[in-house]
């Protein structure tokens, strides 16, 4: 057989990738003509500075829990009254919530200690429906923290501004 002769391959030049295009938005565009890093002068009835803080520090606006619009302070009794209806009505289903809630952190617990025992590998699972039970008692919470500071307050001031003969 004849000998193996090994030939260098041609040394062909790979082709320079192309560069990502980097996408702006009109809210991220920068004045043209200014270097980098620097404010841009201020716009006629704007703030000097007012593009100085950088967008990812820039306060965040938060969501304000629907039951903070929805129940506002308390103007009239008959307000307090249906004001207290919810809250009965919710504290039910509260109750029960936190009930089904801590019996099932309850058997987790056990799961989790039982689970230590498990070789490493071993598949963990989520129950959803408890999640959602959990996020919803949550929820329940606050508004009813919501909805009983605020008859607290309409009581504090009812009493406040009571007149007495």
């Amino acid at each position: 057989s004849p000998p193996c002769i090994l030939t260098p391959l041609p040394c062909v030049p790979k082709a320079v990738p192309a560069r990502a295009r980097r996408v702006v938005f009109e809210d991220e565009a920068k004045p043209v003509g200014r270097p980098p890093g620097r404010v841009p002068p201020a716009a006629d009835g704007e703030k000097p500075g007012a593009w100085s803080v950088p967008p990812r520090l820039a306060p965040q606006p938060r969501a304000v829990p629907d039951y903070v619009v929805k129940y506002p302070a308390i103007r009239s009794p008959q307000q307090r009254e249906g004001y207290k209806g919810v809250f009965q009505d919710q504290l039910a289903e509260y109750t029960e919530l936190l009930g089904e809630v801590r019996a099932a952190r309850h058997r987790l617990g056990e799961l989790e200690a039982a689970m230590g025992r498990l070789p490493r590998n071993a598949a963990s699972r989520t129950d959803l429906a408890f999640l959602e039970k959990q996020q919803r008692c949550e929820y329940l919470k606050k508004k009813l923290t919501h909805i009983k500071a605020r008859i607290q307050e309409y009581d504090r001031d009812a009493r406040d501004t009571a007149v007495y003969f």
